[in-house]
């Protein structure tokens, strides 16, 4: 586990616009669910893509694409 310090060190590193003083008013265990959110965003798009595909989303593209012609 990491410690309070080691957090706001990483979140800093994934947001650098943010504040250490401010992220230190925070307890451990908000400052942890916050990092957890914030490496979630950090994915990759293309990751995050391959993940939410579906045949629905295929369907919607050819019927675009088709109608385009």
């Amino acid at each position: 586990m990491m410690t309070k310090s080691d957090t706001i060190l990483e979140i800093m590193r994934i947001n650098p616009a943010v504040n250490s003083a401010f992220l230190a008013e925070f307890a451990a265990d908000q400052l942890s669910e916050y990092l957890h959110r914030l490496r979630g965003l950090s994915v990759p798009k293309s990751s995050q893509g391959a993940v939410n595909f579906s045949r629905s989303s295929m369907r919607h593209s050819a019927g675009v694409t088709a109608g385009a012609a």
